[in-house]
């Protein structure tokens, strides 16, 4: 997604069948056609990239197996009600508008990633509830996961902001409409949860340039449940040029991690 300070369902028709590019002959395979429905955006007329890159990343993991950890690279603006092809290489599976690449999945690590406590003060990630995310006359403020505009039940409601330090806090409280037939939210929610925090943690609050989602590696380990409180917590890894790095967690009041990850954000030239 595109992040500044202030973020249907899955479609696919089964096409499996085996091709030959012609420049290399390596033998590829037509996967599925994943079709991206309106609503499930960032910015308002492209995909969000963290819910995008969550969807891929289950498929990734179907495919070729794993611990879970997926990276996922974003390459262009992903449309939406647009029917894209996912295509298996090697051990490579990306998305396609046509002949434009749109993102590509391969296994990642988060082994790495040390991140903050859980917060300990609750109170302080409440009050993110009335305060954090964006809202009117943000370009996000209908963006599915930070987008005030959103209704519950419709989007995330992931709300928060930058905390100071390059960190952020975020609230959020799981809703039945993202839970699976258990009760527990689905991977590409979880995936959508550590997506925005993270430009809040790392992006400078006086620039005011907006930044995209270039690289975003994550790993679900224990979905939260329907109405289980949740709270993001986001820091700054570092920087080059304008390479932004940043890592999210979230944990359920109780402490438990939940999901994990790491991006690196493009901040747009002026």
């Amino acid at each position: 997604m595109q992040a500044d300070r202030r973020p249907g369902r899955l479609a696919f028709s089964a096409c499996a069948r085996q091709l030959r590019r012609p420049a290399s002959h390596r033998e590829i395979t037509v996967d599925d056609t994943l079709i991206i429905k309106a609503g499930f955006n960032g910015p308002r007329l492209s995909g969000n990239g963290g819910y995008v890159s969550g969807l891929l990343a289950e498929r990734y993991t179907k495919a070729f197996g794993g611990d879970g950890a997926v990276e996922i690279t974003l390459r262009a603006p992903i449309p939406i009600e647009t029917p894209m092809k996912l295509v298996r290489e090697d051990a490579v599976m990306t998305m396609r508008d046509g002949d434009t690449l749109i993102c590509e999945a391969r296994a990642g690590k988060v082994d790495h990633l040390d991140p903050p406590k859980p917060p300990s003060d609750w109170s302080a990630v409440m009050r993110q509830e009335a305060v954090g995310g964006c809202g009117e006359g943000s370009d996000f403020q209908w963006c599915l996961v930070c987008g005030r505009s959103r209704a519950v039940g419709d989007g995330l409601r992931v709300f928060g902001s930058h905390s100071g330090n390059g960190a952020s806090l975020s609230c959020y409280t799981p809703n039945a409409n993202h839970a699976d037939g258990d009760g527990r939210i689905r991977p590409e929610f979880l995936w959508g949860t550590l997506d925005c925090p993270g430009a809040w943690a790392v992006q400078d609050p006086e620039d005011m340039r907006p930044a995209l989602t270039g690289r975003m590696t994550a790993k679900v380990f224990e979905p939260p449940r329907v109405g289980e409180r949740c709270a993001v917590v986001g820091w700054r890894i570092g920087a080059e040029g304008r390479k932004l790095y940043s890592g999210t967690a979230l944990y359920t009041e109780s402490g438990r991690l939940c999901a994990i990850g790491h991006c690196t954000w493009i901040v747009l030239k002026e």
